[in-house]
């Protein structure tokens, strides 16, 4: 199977942000948005990888202004929820029922490592769910700096600590 996906990156308030996406009849999908471009290197790759020939995906140089205006809107309080489908390239089975759940927290709110694992069928795979966080492929759409630890305190989170409190801290409306 021959793919043809867009890539892109654009500079945010917070940094840069790379992103793997296509356009399909129900809209836009995305299946990468991080700010590491190392990590989206990686990622690239190991979708090349899983598809077994590294010429079945071919990689355009696409901007998406619809993504740039929601995340843009997402990081200056104008948007709550993001309207794009996601679909995973990669991932395991136990990670893509984490971040599927972990998608329905709504914007504002938090949840621990312990009850997103329990909320996913995974009664005390809390670390394993942490675990499954810092392989997200979505950042921000699935929204991985909403999950803190059982006693309040932030957390990791792939885009660094300082990043995971700023958007914990824009969400709840502090400055």
């Amino acid at each position: 199977m021959i793919k043809n996906l867009n890539k892109y990156e654009f500079e945010t308030k917070i940094g840069k942000f790379y992103y793997l996406w296509e356009d399909k009849a129900g809209g836009i999908v995305i299946y990468y948005l991080g700010n590491d471009k190392k990590d989206f290197g990686n990622f690239l790759e190991n979708i090349k990888k899983i598809y077994g020939d590294p010429n079945s995906i071919y990689l355009i140089d696409k901007k998406s202004n619809a993504i740039e205006t929601v995340i843009i809107g997402y990081l200056d309080r104008k948007i709550k929820n993001f309207d794009f489908k996601v679909e995973f390239l990669a991932g395991t089975s136990f990670q893509k029922r984490i971040w599927k759940k972990l998608a329905s927290v709504p914007y504002g709110e938090t949840v621990s490592y312990k009850r997103l694992s329990f909320l996913s069928g995974y009664e005390r795979a809390w670390r394993a769910a942490g675990s499954a966080l810092r392989k997200n492929p979505v950042m921000l759409v699935i929204p991985c700096h909403r999950v803190i630890k059982s006693d309040g305190r932030i957390g990791r989170f792939a885009g660094g600590p300082k990043l995971k409190e700023f958007l914990v801290n824009l969400e709840k409306g502090a400055d």
